[in-house]
Formats: structure tokens, C-alpha cells, sequence
């Protein structure tokens, strides 16, 4: 069933596999002495979880470092101001060319002038829709599509030394009442129609979401170039796989980091990838 109908969609979103498990393990619990119902259970657990821990929980082997491209993108979640320390530990670490940002409206970014001094080597452009990003080179604004509880979206032209990137930053509705196909499609298609390298963004749908299947004709998902629990939202708590970053498969994923912080509920994702021509 998945997600393909609405309103039905909303058992999917709601039933993520973790706590399906849980709810496994807490009527086998309740129905431990009844043999029967205990082996039945046992079996259903057991299926999920290889399930869950085969598909969910990944290792991957990325190749070597040199000459590969990386972006940083972060769910700021709308908190009282940008955690400087979070960002600039993890920037320092990992050097990315392009940092995206989401949920930061201008309560969140009252202390951005700090943020620019900290990583001075950058450029930041607030963007419409909550959204900030920064880039070692020229930012340029394309477009900005908005559509009431359903989409944000930024497109933009990114030059730095080394690459020249067109990126998306997207901005789903969390509203699990919105049927998520129209959004998600709008997505997909106005990134092949303008012919994007990278799409990042909070899609507030989850991986096995149905209207994903579109995307890979074009894109590559970094979820199998993840390490550890693919999820990347709420905190450490592997439930819920809803930021998502897709590469042209005109280009190659090498892999993806994420790292979590009390300044958020969602993951911060670092990915690796190599541009070709």
C-alpha cells in the first residue's frame, strides 16, 4: 500500500518500521503464555527487523577523497538562533563547498552576522521560504516556487573554483493531511525540466515513500551511501528517513555522513560526490 492513496497514506507515514517492531514486542509481552500467538509474533518480529536493520542500517565504502565535491545541508527546525558551534565544528571538519539550510526564518538567523565571521571564506544568501545557503563562490538566485502547504523551493547557480552546480533546496509540507504526490512531483519535474545537479531539502516523506520511484530515472538518492541508520529525523532516534539529498546521475555519489545536535531534531547530512563533465 505505501503511500499511493490518499488518505490511507496517513496509516503509512504514522506506522514507520521501528515502531512497528515496538508494537510487536509489546504484545508478545502481552501474549507471551499463549504459544501460539507467541510464535507468530516471534516470526513477524524477527521478519521486520532483518527487514529493518538489512535496508536501514547501511555501511558504505567511499573512494578516495581526492577531488571529490561535498555540500552540508540542516533542518535548522526554526530555533531561537543558529548554533554557530554546531556548524562551523562540523565545516571545519569536512570542508563543503556549499552549506543549504531550511526552517531558518529571521528569528533563527538573528545571530547570522557571527555565523559569516566564523566561516568568512563563504558567501551567504538568505533565501524566500526560510531557507539560507552558503558557498565558497558566486551564489545566483534562479527561481522561487511556493505553493501553500505543500512546497518551498529555491533554484540556484553555484560557481565555486573547483565546480559549477545548479541546486535545488526543498521545503515539503509536514502536514501528514496533504496528499504528498502533488508535491513531490512538482519537485522531480521542475528538476528535470531545469536540468539540476542536486536536489536537497526536508521532503517530510519518508524513503520508501511511493512518489520517489520518479526520481530515480534521473537522480541518485545518497540513502544507500549512508553509514549507520539511514533515518535522519527525530534527534539520534532512528524512526523517520524525511531529509533526503538526490545527485544527477550525470555525476557519483560517494557518500553520506550525517550528525545530530541538540540545536535540531533533524540530522545534519554532509555528502561526498563526484562531478563529472
Amino acid at each position: 500500500m505505501k503511500d499511493y492513496l490518499f488518505p490511507l497514506s496517513i496509516v503509512f507515514y504514522a506506522s514507520p518500521l521501528p515502531l512497528l517492531i515496538l508494537s510487536g514486542l509489546l504484545l508478545l509481552g502481552l501474549y507471551f503464555r499463549r504459544k501460539t500467538y507467541r510464535i507468530a509474533l516471534l516470526i513477524v518480529v524477527c521478519l521486520l527487523s532483518l527487514h529493518w536493520l538489512g535496508n536501514y542500517y547501511l555501511s558504505s565504502k567511499p573512494l578516495a577523497n581526492k577531488g571529490n565535491s561535498k555540500i552540508l545541508f540542516w533542518n535548522l527546525a526554526k530555533r531561537e538562533q543558529l548554533s554557530i558551534s554546531s556548524i562551523t565544528n562540523q565545516v571545519n571538519v569536512y570542508q563543503p563547498e556549499i552549506l543549504a539550510f531550511v526552517e531558518a526564518p529571521h528569528t533563527t538567523l538573528k545571530n547570522l552576522d557571527a555565523l559569516k565571521t566564523a566561516l568568512s571564506n563563504y558567501n551567504f544568501i538568505t533565501l524566500k521560504g526560510a531557507m539560507l545557503v552558503a558557498a565558497k563562490g558566486d551564489i545566483t538566485l534562479l527561481d522561487f516556487n511556493l505553493k501553500e502547504d505543500a512546497y518551498k523551493v529555491n533554484l540556484l547557480d553555484i560557481s565555486t573554483k573547483t565546480s559549477h552546480i545548479k541546486l535545488m533546496i526543498t521545503d515539503l509540507t509536514a502536514n501528514v493531511f496533504v496528499n504528498k504526490k502533488a508535491p513531490l512531483e512538482f519537485v522531480v519535474n521542475y528538476a528535470q525540466n531545469n536540468d539540476v545537479d542536486l536536489i536537497v531539502g526536508d521532503f517530510n516523506a519518508p524513503y520508501e515513500s511511493t512518489f520517489f520511484k520518479p526520481y530515480e530515472s534521473n537522480f541518485t538518492s545518497f540513502h544507500h551511501f549512508s553509514n549507520g541508520f539511514t533515518a535522519t529525523w527525530p534527534l539520534g532516534i532512528p524512526l523517520l528517513e524525511l531529509d533526503h539529498i538526490w545527485l544527477s546521475k550525470r555525476h557519483e555519489p560517494i557518500k553520506l555522513t550525517k550528525h545530530y545536535h541538540n540545536a535540531s531534531d533533524h540530522a545534519m547530512l554532509i555528502s561526498d560526490f563526484r562531478l563529472r563533465n
